[in-house]
């Protein structure tokens, strides 16, 4: 998934388009996408001055439901949205504070609770005002039945703060326990509070026969977003890129309603490229892999489930195949080439997601567990019948690139690094200098590819913390590289000249 993501943003042609804006009288608004810098141009300079007249004004009352609670794999994206956590840091947070008693089990695919627990809820909701700064001041009237469905609740129920939490409150926790469980009471404040209620408007004008358009909305009731904005202005949580940028409030504007000496103007923009996988989205592209090739009322899709994605994750970057660049997750050389040389049936998230789905109702007794392996059985037979050797170029892919070090004083070519020494690149020529040489171990100092580096460049390197055997002190001095041009490579320390 990371190397496709990788293709379409690397394969991606960029176009320019621009955008004409009109203003006047506190009214502004915005031209479709124009590919032509000629068009845009000519609108530009017809619409300065011009009269513009509203044509239309589309008021729609819209209402965003509070979120549901959490299960584990949207605890670990918004945790890593908002503070940068990796999927297993959120992961041992959430083991530690449930080891503590804090919170209930966090290893949950569930987003509901049982219809039981409702005064448990209610208990929760009332003992968290005085422990959260962000949540004072607020009327909160919540209401419990979206949270509760027994039906959608298997093995565990959502992850929660516990009663234990609402008496010792945050004292003794790290910075990233406090963190998670402030994330958790947040969204269960924010699960029982009111919907977000807004007008939204978009107004049509006509301007030198062209059409623009102007979108605003107003706020009816703020609801649970306003306890979501207090905590991450509490918080100075990390901006959210993929936020939506907020529509402005319209002045008053009616139909028809004329406005004189326009003025223009044109913005330059580019059409933007698939953005690359953080964990966040990988972790939401996880759960939904091979989704649209699965039934909809199958139980669970995708790859991995939420106690293993964090640790497959960490698999991969300890690997080598995948790396991290600040929240970005980017496929390394050997990541892209792996996925190249493995056979297909094997890189398909469908596979995956078609096993979970046929685990799961083994697990109900739906299905017949010796028919599933049998299955696995004969795959495997014919992928190691096809795919038994791997070809002399596709060995080649993962061969580590060879780091130069500095260049052979016997024949000039290229020395590298390799695992005990650092070698002359050209094989009819015997330099090669050991990591392990007995020069350097008696004098307690590891023949790094810095020391090798210098000696190869100018023939000699100071160095500090020397150990001398005669004194058994340490003394600072300059190594000078003696070679004869035999089998071995001879160093000496450089004597002072006597005044």
């Amino acid at each position: 998934m990371l190397v496709d993501r990788e293709a379409k943003i690397s394969g991606f042609k960029k176009e320019k388009y621009h955008v004409v804006h009109i203003a006047a009288g506190g009214m502004e608004a915005a031209s479709r996408r124009i590919s032509s810098p000629g068009e845009t141009d000519s609108l530009k300079a017809a619409c300065a001055g011009a009269q513009a007249v509203c044509v239309s004004v589309e008021r729609e009352k819209k209402t965003e439901q509070p979120p549901r609670l959490y299960d584990l794999t949207t605890l670990q994206r918004e945790a890593n949205r908002l503070f940068g956590f990796t999927a297993k840091q959120t992961l041992d947070y959430a083991q530690q504070l449930y080891e503590k008693k804090l919170l209930s089990y966090p290893r949950t695919d569930s987003r509901y609770l049982t219809d039981d627990m409702q005064p448990m809820a209610e208990s929760l909701v009332s003992g968290l005002w005085p422990l959260l700064p962000f949540a004072k001041g607020l009327d909160l009237s919540p209401q419990f039945g979206r949270i509760l469905d027994s039906k959608k609740v298997s093995d565990h129920h959502a992850i929660l703060p516990t009663m234990e939490f609402i008496s010792k409150g945050f004292d003794g926790l790290t910075e990233g326990e406090k963190k998670l469980l402030s994330l958790v009471c947040c969204k269960l404040l924010c699960a029982v509070a009111a919907p977000h209620v807004y007008e939204a408007v978009t107004a049509t004008f006509t301007c030198a026969g062209n059409e623009f358009a102007a979108k605003g909305k107003t706020i009816l009731t703020p609801g649970w977003k306003e306890i979501d904005r207090r905590f991450k202005a509490s918080f100075k949580t990390e901006a959210d890129e993929d936020a939506p940028e907020l529509a402005r409030e319209l002045p008053e504007i009616t139909e028809g309603q004329t406005f004189d000496k326009v003025e223009a103007d044109a913005t330059e923009h580019f059409t933007a490229p698939p953005k690359p996988y953080t964990e966040d989205t990988l972790l939401s592209a996880m759960e939904r892999a091979g989704a649209e090739d699965m039934p909809e009322d199958a139980e669970r899709q995708g790859l991995g489930t939420p106690a293993t994605r964090a640790s497959i994750l960490e698999k991969l970057v300890q690997m080598g195949f995948i790396e991290r660049k600040g929240k970005q997750l980017l496929p390394t050389k050997d990541g892209h080439n792996l996925a190249c040389v493995l056979p297909d049936v094997l890189t398909s998230p469908q596979l995956t997601a078609q096993w979970e789905t046929e685990l799961t109702a083994i697990a109900k007794g739906e299905a017949d567990p010796e028919g599933f392996m049998q299955g696995i059985e004969e795959m495997t037979r014919g992928l190691i019948a096809n795919y038994s050797q791997i070809s002399e170029d596709a060995q080649q892919l993962f061969q580590k690139e060879r780091v130069v070090i500095g260049k052979c004083p016997r024949c000039g070519e290229s020395v590298y690094e390799g695992k005990k020494n650092y070698y002359c690149g050209n094989r009819a020529c015997q330099f090669v200098m050991w990591k392990n040489d007995r020069f350097f171990e008696e004098r307690k100092k590891a023949f790094t590819p810095k020391i090798a580096a210098a000696l190869l460049k100018s023939g000699k390197v100071k160095i500090k913390g020397l150990y001398s055997v005669k004194t058994g002190k340490t003394y600072d001095g300059t190594v000078l590289l003696a070679d004869t041009g035999g089998k071995y490579v001879n160093y000496r320390i450089e004597r002072r000249a006597k005044n």
